[in-house]
């Protein structure tokens, strides 16, 4: 679904390129489907690209492409039809993966989550660079560690918006006066004290870092016994940083979403106009813990210079593991039923940059 969309279209040729599967390009728009599907047939010969007409606002458009379909990838930018494509998909006995942001998506599919359990069907929440990555990155740190101490997973990016259900996201997650820490063996509102300075290596820097809650992250520090835990993410210039963040705060404390048509026009904007040359993604890990007796920190850096190519490469790296036999019944975190260790080296393999530094504290 909105296959030939940002993400979408990148999702729909990294699954050509990097798994043996067959698509259904789908989405409202079916002259946009069929173009990219007929230009990814000419791309990887063989014909494994198909086209379809589905409207998540039409649940009668849903039923023929995706009773066609194992697998139903949710990518389009309609949060509102969630739950209408979800049970679509139930009712065509597919599976189903969703890569939006806002975290209400969660409880919306833990509502449909018996309904796939009962029907065997593998429903997976969460799922792309971010959120996804980050809990992905958590567990990777797991295994080198008897005691885990603590970890932040930091993103930031360089690139600039077109209006839409994109940037809404982005400006609602700026404005989330819920963020939490987990720290003294609870979740706490995180203050002004969490917020950090992060290096994201070149092109993009030290950036500043606010906290932001995923649904993912939420029983890591028991499953893996980590002591202290966040993710945050950075701006993308001096004028999203102290204009457009700030302005998101002061109004989400009136209102959760007050002022998001404003804030996002504003996102848009400054991305554009402050933009520095070239676009760029980062994910950068940074735990503490003991191994072997002695106090080692570790240091995990993911890049790409292309922020829906880095969206697309987790959602590939998640298909090869379910298109080997990966099935959980029910509603899963993307990052948290994949084997983490062959998710990075798949990652690494698709072309991200992936670089491991370790050290004695």
């Amino acid at each position: 679904m909105g296959g030939y969309g940002g993400a979408g279209s990148a999702i729909s040729k990294a699954i050509l390129e990097y798994t043996n599967a067959d698509l259904i390009v789908a989405g409202r728009r079916e002259e946009e489907a069929r173009a990219l599907a007929e230009g990814l047939n000419r791309e990887f010969p063989g014909g494994r690209a198909a086209w379809a007409h589905a409207d998540a606002s039409d649940p009668a458009t849903l039923r023929e492409p995706f009773g066609r379909a194992d697998l139903v990838i949710d990518a389009a930018t309609t949060v509102p039809f969630v739950e209408t494509t979800a049970r679509a998909a139930l009712e065509a006995r597919a599976d189903y993966l969703e890569i939006h942001y806002p975290q209400e998506v969660v409880p919306v599919l833990a509502a449909v989550a018996p309904e796939a359990e009962a029907a065997g069907l593998t429903f997976v929440t969460q799922a792309g660079f971010l959120p996804g990555l980050p809990s992905v990155l958590v567990r990777w740190a797991g295994a080198q560690f008897s005691q885990y101490r603590r970890a932040r997973v930091s993103v930031a990016m360089r690139s600039d918006f077109d209006p839409g259900g994109a940037v809404d996201e982005f400006v609602e997650t700026l404005g989330d006066l819920s963020a939490e820490v987990f720290s003294d063996g609870r979740w706490r509102r995180a203050g002004r004290g969490d917020v950090r300075k992060v290096d994201f290596g070149p092109p993009l820097g030290t950036k500043t870092s606010y906290p932001i809650t995923l649904a993912e992250m939420r029983d890591l520090p028991q499953e893996l016994g980590v002591e202290e835990l966040s993710i945050c993410i950075a701006g993308l210039n001096w004028f999203v940083d102290y204009v457009v963040t700030p302005l998101a705060f002061a109004l989400g404390k009136v209102k959760r979403g007050l002022g998001r048509d404003l804030l996002a026009r504003m996102m848009v904007f400054g991305s554009k106009r402050f933009k520095e040359p070239g676009e760029a993604v980062a994910a950068v890990l940074e735990v503490e813990g003991e191994k072997e007796g002695e106090r080692v920190a570790v240091r995990l850096r993911a890049s790409h210079d292309d922020v829906y190519e880095f969206t697309a490469m987790p959602v590939a790296a998640f298909l090869r593991q379910y298109l080997d036999g990966l099935e959980r019944p029910g509603l899963s975190f993307m990052g948290r039923i994949v084997e983490p260790a062959k998710f990075v080296r798949d990652l690494e393999e698709m072309g991200a940059e992936v670089e491991v530094e370790v050290r004695e504290v």
